[in-house]
C-alpha cells in the first residue's frame, strides 16, 4: 500500500512509473522488431547489459542512456523532437490563445 496519494489517483493519469515504464515496452517493441536482442542492444548502444536489462524491467534509465539506446535502436529522430511545441500556459488557455 502506498503512503502517499498520486495525482493518477486522482485525475486518472498515467503515474510517472506507468509512463516510464509504457516508453521502455515501446523501446522494447522497436528493439524486437528489428530483431535486436538485449545484448546486441547493448553493445551497438554502449549501455551496460544489466542497465538494459533494468531499464526494460522498470523503465528506469539515465537521460544519456536512453539517447544511446534510441540511436542505437534508429529512432533517435524521435528524440531530437521532444519538447519542440511551442509551451502552453495555463494563461494562454485561459485567454483562449492556445
Amino acid at each position: 500500500m502506498k503512503d502517499h496519494i498520486e495525482l493518477s489517483d486522482l485525475f486518472g493519469e498515467m503515474s510517472l512509473d506507468d509512463r516510464m515504464l509504457a516508453l521502455a515496452r515501446r523501446l522494447v517493441s522497436y528493439r524486437k522488431r528489428i530483431g535486436m536482442t538485449q545484448i546486441q542492444l547493448s553493445d551497438r548502444s554502449g549501455v551496460p547489459y544489466g542497465t538494459v536489462k533494468l531499464f526494460e524491467r522498470t523503465g528506469r534509465i539515465s537521460l544519456e542512456g536512453l539517447w544511446m539506446i534510441s540511436i542505437a535502436l534508429g529512432c533517435d529522430d524521435q528524440m531530437d523532437v521532444l519538447f519542440t511545441a511551442p509551451m502552453v500556459t495555463a494563461a494562454d488557455i485561459r485567454n483562449g490563445s492556445s
